[in-house]
């Protein structure tokens, strides 16, 4: 609460408390002179009494919105990527099935099961944060990066066309591949790129049109970005 808001509480009260001493003695005993500011002067009193009651709860108030809206945002963040985590990436998606256009990156780190064999889990907890740093720092203060689970990760880009996910999606790939992780050795990630309303209208079939590209970018050597398209199903099914 800053200096004026307290201002404006306490002056508030005091007048109210005013007012309603004056109406007292205008009602009741308006005869005699001393009473009029007998009853005024109290509730000015009571009025001030008020404005401290007011302002304490008005603070307690405060105090409880602030921890509430830190734990719902806790709550929201996984706590070793600092990335947005998988409840929040469940509640956030339920705002995005009407708007017009958005794209999905579906990131996997490349051989992280035979990174985290060779160098330790610990090793591989270090490689994922950074992944994760540069994720967020590749990508714009509108969109979002969530852990989906393990070392899958998923970037949600809203109102962004094909053509700009490309490039934002691209640049993630870059810039993991040139990070420092030293001591450990560099990593690359694949990832697949889906786009609504062009390759799926409902979330959910979005989702699973940028897992098959990711499937699909896997398959051609990984450390790149592919963008879904509409006979990549029909191939993976053939294969099956």
């Amino acid at each position: 609460m800053n200096k004026k808001f307290i201002a404006v509480v306490i002056l508030s009260m005091i007048f109210l408390g005013a007012i309603c001493g004056y109406t007292f003695c205008i009602i009741f005993m308006m005869t005699r002179e001393s009473l009029l500011i007998h009853c005024v002067s109290t509730g000015i009193i009571y009025g001030l009494i008020n404005s401290l009651f007011a302002l304490f709860f008005i603070h307690r108030y405060s105090i409880l919105k602030v921890d509430k809206q830190k734990l719902e945002q806790e709550i929201r963040i996984d706590k070793l990527t600092e990335l947005y985590n998988r409840y929040a990436f469940e509640e956030d998606i339920k705002s995005l099935n009407n708007s017009s256009t958005y794209t999905v990156i579906y990131l996997d780190i490349d051989d992280f099961s035979k990174f985290n064999n060779t160098y330790g889990h610990e090793a591989g907890d270090i490689v994922l944060k950074n992944a994760a740093k540069t994720i967020k720092g590749s990508i714009r203060n509108i969109d979002k990066a969530y852990r989906y689970g393990g070392e899958e990760l998923i970037v949600i880009l809203d109102e962004c066309a094909k053509e700009l996910a490309l490039k934002i999606g691209n640049r993630i790939i870059d810039n993991i591949r040139n990070s420092d992780n030293t001591p450990y050795p560099g990593i690359t990630v694949s990832a697949g790129l889906a786009s609504a309303p062009d390759d799926a209208e409902s979330f959910a079939n979005l989702l699973k049109a940028g897992d098959t590209a990711l499937y699909r970018a896997k398959e051609l050597g990984k450390d790149r970005l592919v963008s879904y398209q509409k006979n990549m199903e029909q191939d993976f099914a053939c294969k099956l």
